[in-house]
């Protein structure tokens, strides 16, 4: 049992050390990736009503066969894909390249 206890507090110990500097890259993270996500959800959602605009513009019978196909919820699909890497891309980079010291 004391093998135990004393691998628990080495344990504990290192984590204690770590603990504020991987708290502070967690929330840094998270906070930035939450901005580029609603930065570029924004962009993406002027984009999508854009095309979306100049599509209806043309005639039915082509839109009928582009509804057809699927091709609005193919864009769709396409820009939140491109927002959620880019926001997971960001978080990403700003883990391994900002380092917090504690004090």
């Amino acid at each position: 049992m004391p093998i135990l206890a004393i691998l628990v507090r080495f344990i504990w110990g290192g984590l204690a050390i770590v603990l504020p500097s991987l708290v502070g890259r967690v929330l840094l993270a998270l906070g930035i990736g939450f901005v580029t996500y609603k930065g570029f959800n924004i962009g993406t959602d002027f984009l999508m009503n854009l095309i979306k605009n100049n599509l209806s513009g043309m005639p039915s019978d082509i839109t009928s066969f582009l509804a057809w196909c699927w091709v609005d919820k193919a864009l769709a699909l396409m820009f939140s894909s491109f927002t959620a890497s880019l926001a997971i891309k960001t978080a990403q980079g700003s883990l391994t390249k900002m380092v917090f010291k504690a004090k």
